[in-house]
């Protein structure tokens, strides 16, 4: 009998692997049953080998841990397999009162509940088994299987007479497999076999169960794993905390936001480019429409309308969704992410030719291009509020380059109001470099050392290295390159003497020449840690002095003649 034991052990263990590889659902119930079987199995085997009453009586307690705890989760393996939702309450009371039971089982040997008496035999075959009085508290253990194939009966009776989604087919091999093992129990009872023919039912019953069990998990469209990541790798997930802190995004979100990696977890977002910047614009936005609804409403109120956004040269749809905690509290937010660019292009082709459509595109484009103006404005502020001796440098130089190029308009060839718009919107990030400038040289309130002042001075090399990541695939690249142009050249001077390449002349882009009669006459006008600020007749002379070695001399004419405006400009100035 042992090698028939053996051999239903080794069946079961293949049958618990192959549904370990194949089954796509991996319920903890259906495991723990198949478990629970081969682990009684061992039990028999340890039983009908053992050489003492003390083995043997350890080897009845395994099988009972077994027999206590089968009944119960093959009842909850038949409410998965019927869609049948557990209680919680009812899962706690059951599996207590299967506790319980084992433990009483637990007491053989040592109290006469469960056996009265007990005592070890063996057969002409030297195969081990016990003869046993059976105890008050025993009858226990065939009732609570009774009970529990009583309620597994209703399920699938109740299932199978209504319009449940179930193939019946499996609901009733799940009983008639059930009825099977029971059956083999009471034929045990009646006849007391020397050896207990429990094992070889065992291995029947899990045959009969694990075919329905298996194309009931495989053809289940709620658990289908592959179709649900297959979905989830086409969606970016963003998470905050409530305080706005960055905290996880997906492997799909990293890819499609490139800064996103330059982000801390625990972090505020910084506004490192207009992408984030808008995202944090939809994250806060929902934040404050959140806070403001009553707490019954909150509860409704679970996801902001979707936006729409667009990230290198794809349109986005995104949705802010509230991240809740087991109180169904507000702990933070998702920001959703779905690439919806072929639909948005089916739409712009259907529409070509619809002005309205048109005119919202015009729109979304000029309100996206005041966002990524706001966004690289406030990230050229945020690496000036570092540098305790330019305050409001960016600013000022900004509007002296807005007043210069209309006076330039008309008067140089080739020279269009496009182009000096470009001029203009990349002003702010002239000075871009000096957030990799060391605080203790760029907050310095002293005049800088010569080594001091070569670290400073890579900071245009910088400066246009970190506008060309920055802008790339967000602005077109004529744009780009006059931004660049205007972070890594605007120290150069038309004499050759300037930095960082030593530029001479018409070599020097005219963009950056621009920039740099407007970024000298700022420093000249304004105070500084190292000196007080200059009258404008000192700071205009400088100019017309160095118009032709410093600065380019048709553009130092046309600054000089910018001196009323600029004059009054600055005046009003309240910062200066």
């Amino acid at each position: 009998m042992i090698y028939v034991y053996i051999g239903c052990l080794a069946y079961l263990i293949v049958l618990y692997l192959w549904l370990m590889a194949a089954d796509v659902r991996k319920s903890i119930f259906q495991n723990i049953t198949l478990l629970i079987v081969i682990l009684s199995c061992f039990g028999f085997i340890a039983l009908i080998r053992s050489k003492s009453l003390s083995e043997a009586l350890l080897a009845i307690k395994i099988t009972y841990l077994a027999g206590c705890f089968l009944p119960l989760t093959y009842l909850f393996t038949i409410c998965e397999v019927c869609n049948k939702k557990i209680n919680k309450f009812f899962a706690v009371l059951s599996f207590s009162a299967q506790g319980a039971i084992f433990g009483c089982a637990c007491g053989i040997g040592f109290n006469d509940y469960f056996y009265k008496s007990v005592s070890l035999t063996t057969d002409s075959y030297g195969n081990s088994y016990l003869i046993k009085e059976y105890g008050p508290f025993h009858f226990l253990y065939p009732l609570s299987m009774g009970i529990y194939l009583f309620i597994g009966l209703v399920i699938v009776i109740n299932t199978a007479s209504s319009y449940a989604k179930v193939y019946k087919k499996h609901l009733y091999t799940l009983i008639y497999c059930a009825f099977g093992a029971v059956f083999s129990y009471v034929i045990q009872r009646l006849f007391q076999f020397s050896c207990d023919i429990i094992p070889i039912s065992f291995a029947i019953l899990i045959t009969g169960v694990l075919i329905p069990i298996y194309y009931s998990n495989i053809y289940s469209a709620v658990t289908n794993k592959k179709i649900v990541d297959e979905q989830l790798g086409k969606l970016g997930f963003i998470t905050f905390d409530r305080k706005l802190c960055f905290r996880s995004a997906n492997d799909y979100a990293y890819r499609k936001i490139k800064d996103l990696k330059n982000v801390q977890i625990g972090s505020m977002v910084e506004e490192v480019s207009p992408v984030l910047a808008e995202l944090m614009c939809m994250v806060a936005k929902f934040d404050v429409e959140y806070n403001k609804k009553p707490f019954k409403e909150k509860k409704s109120h679970k996801h902001s309308d979707k936006f729409s956004i667009k990230i290198g040269n794809s349109d986005f749809d995104v949705i802010v969704h509230t991240v809740d905690n087991y109180m169904s509290r507000c702990v933070g937010y998702t920001l959703e992410l779905r690439d919806e660019t072929e639909h948005y292009q089916a739409i712009s082709l259907k529409n070509t030719y619809n002005l309205e459509l048109a005119k919202k595109v015009a729109e979304k484009t000029i309100h996206i291009r005041e966002m990524q103006d706001k966004s690289l404005l406030a990230m050229a502020q945020m690496v000036e509020s570092r540098d305790l001796s330019t305050g409001g440098h960016i600013r000022r130089t900004s509007d002296v380059v807005k007043i210069f190029s209309k006076k330039i308009l008309g008067k140089i060839d080739d020279i269009d109001r496009r182009f000096l718009k470009m001029v203009t919107r990349s002003a702010p990030m002239h000075d871009l470099g000096k957030i990799a400038v060391d605080d203790a040289i760029l907050r310095k309130q002293a005049k800088f050392t010569d080594e001091e002042y070569e670290v400073m001075k890579t900071h245009a090399k910088n400066g246009a290295e970190i506008v060309r990541k920055v802008l790339t695939d967000i602005e077109d690249e004529e744009f780009v390159k006059v931004a660049e142009n205007v972070a890594h050249y605007h120290h150069e001077k038309v004499d050759g003497t300037g930095y960082p390449e030593g530029l001479k002349g018409e070599e020097i882009p005219i963009e950056a020449r621009i920039m740099a009669l407007a970024d000298v006459f700022d420093a000249l006008v304004s105070k500084r840690c190292y000196k007080e600020a200059f009258s404008y007749d000192k700071a205009f002379s400088i100019i017309e002095a160095d118009a032709g070695k410093h600065f380019d001399a048709k553009l130092a004419e046309i600054f000089l003649s910018c001196r009323p405006e600029l004059e009054e400009y600055y005046n009003n100035y309240k910062d200066v």
